[in-house]
């Protein structure tokens, strides 16, 4: 459930920036979440001091290296995805070549991609696949997911089981 705070956090930063009439030429930089207020433990903070940060963690081998540092270290899967986020967002709020839309979907994408390298470190025997749909289409697995009362991707994994076996 954190994480979904902190993906609303930047969607609503994004939102707000729009309405408040900012002018994206010359955006603020994000309000980013700070590592010390996520609730992290003793042993995690020593951690954390060894986990890389900013722009660094879009390089695959960093964003695993800071995943099973903090894993390894007793970090819950929530915890370590806003503890990614924190620690990456400051450099993107810092870069004043970006306007703030560009930030709030640079941060937003490294979320993504971030929860996706957690979730798959959590059982190396699953294999995720990230494949894009027509937005119609994503509409109709959506339809479908909640008639049955199931996520979309809980009613995509349970389609394609149903369609291989």
């Amino acid at each position: 459930m954190r994480r979904n705070i902190l993906a609303l956090v930047v969607c609503a930063i994004g939102f707000l920036a729009n309405l408040a009439g900012f002018n994206e030429a010359h955006a603020q930089g994000l309000e980013c979440p700070n590592p010390g207020d996520l609730g992290t433990s003793p042993l995690e903070a020593d951690v954390e001091q060894l986990v890389p940060k900013g722009y660094t963690l879009e390089q695959p081998s960093d964003l695993q290296s800071a995943i099973w540092l903090l894993r390894e270290h007793g970090m819950s899967i929530d915890d370590t995805i806003n503890h990614l986020v924190a620690y990456y967002c400051p450099a993107v709020s810092a870069d004043a070549g970006l306007s703030h839309a560009q930030m709030v979907e640079r941060v937003q994408q490294f979320a993504k991609n971030a929860r996706l390298q957690v979730f798959a470190t959590n059982n190396v025997e699953d294999i995720i696949y990230n494949v894009p749909l027509d937005p119609t289409v994503a509409q109709l697995a959506a339809d479908a997911a909640k008639k049955k009362g199931l996520t979309v991707e809980q009613w995509i994994k349970t389609t394609v089981e149903n369609a291989v076996q």
